[in-house]
């Protein structure tokens, strides 16, 4: 079953380290210094792809790194709106409200191992929509060197650090038995994995969570009024049902799917009951043929790569006004 494994293992003591400096070095160099009465304003619109990772889908093998698990078919989009402002050159506090889909399917697994077979037979899907907001810091390390020299180049690559919070409603492909067309149901009324159920099952998962984004992006001033980014932003979450797939089938060793059908029956309403019993296993093979429906050793995630259009805002007689008589001439990138 395939997992997937943070973006980077590193992140936070690297990132939380790097600010630390920042702050430190602040009380050393003046131009460093934070200042919300001058400070330069802007405002943003982003686009671009996203990228699921869980337990359905995946590439070659067990899944378990992110270059590894990219599965490119299984790509959708991201977009949104930001307002930033810079207390100083080096910080930006920026918002952001975003919206955009994850997608997941096991029949876009690729590769002829076990554990892609496995997957594959498992032939699980689902998609769902993700309304975001945020709220990170982006940190600017090369002021450091440019800044004493009171200068800005055009080209300047920047981290990002922060914390937000989401809804998501994971959905999956339904063929109705008597009429044979498909469409999407929701899957957390299901308790396709017996969520709620009470001892030995797992807890019901919320549809609003927290995530921390972190990434590496890099920003190019067009003018003195208006720049361009790109932005790989990794989400961590604490959720391992984006996909609605985390544990184990339900009614443990059930060669005839008897078990399940019951325990379905007793939780459900009679028609979620049937589309239950169809959704937590579309293997068309006894439960007790896989060992685990999912993975819940590590949550899901999904990530980003935006391009965004940036309209800047300040007064000329503030360090982003100085800065912006800088870019029009570039000495160097």
């Amino acid at each position: 079953m395939k997992k997937s494994s943070p973006l980077f293992t590193w992140r936070f003591p690297a990132l939380t380290l790097l600010l630390i400096g920042l702050l430190l070095s602040s009380g050393t160099h003046a131009q460093l210094a934070l200042s919300f009465k001058d400070m330069e304003a802007d405002l943003g619109f982003e686009i671009g792809p996203s990228f699921f990772l869980g337990d359905l889908g995946g590439n070659l093998g067990d899944g378990k790194r992110f270059v590894k698990d990219l599965n490119l078919p299984t790509t959708r989009y991201f977009l949104g709106l930001s307002g930033a402002i810079y207390p100083a050159s080096w910080l930006g506090v920026r918002a952001n409200l975003d919206y955009g889909r994850i997608y997941g399917n096991d029949a876009m697994t690729t590769g002829g191992d076990f554990a892609s077979k496995g997957r594959r037979m498992r032939k699980l899907d689902f998609r769902s929509a993700i309304e975001e907001a945020t709220v990170c810091l982006e940190i600017y390390p090369t002021d450091f060197f440019t800044l004493p020299l009171d200068y800005q180049p055009r080209l300047r690559p920047y981290a990002v650090i922060g914390i937000g919070g989401f809804h998501f409603n994971p959905q999956g492909s339904y063929t109705d038995p008597n009429t044979g067309r498909t469409s999407w149901v929701n899957l957390r009324p299901l308790h396709t994995e017996g969520e709620g159920w009470g001892p030995g099952y797992p807890p019901e998962y919320s549809l609003w969570q927290m995530n921390f984004p972190m990434g590496i992006g890099a920003r190019y001033d067009l003018s003195d009024r208006v720049a361009i980014s790109g932005e790989l932003l990794d989400r961590i979450t604490h959720t391992d049902y984006l996909d609605d797939v985390s544990t184990t089938f339900i009614g443990g060793y059930d060669p005839t799917g008897a078990k399940a059908m019951a325990l379905f029956q007793q939780h459900l309403s009679p028609q979620n009951a049937a589309i239950a019993y169809q959704m937590y296993n579309k293997s068309g093979l006894p439960s007790s043929d896989f060992s685990t429906r999912g993975d819940p050793t590590h949550d899901d995630s999904y990530f980003t790569f935006t391009i965004r259009v940036i309209v800047k805002f300040g007064n000329s007689d503030s360090w982003f006004g100085r800065a912006s008589d800088q870019v029009r001439c570039p000495v160097r990138w």
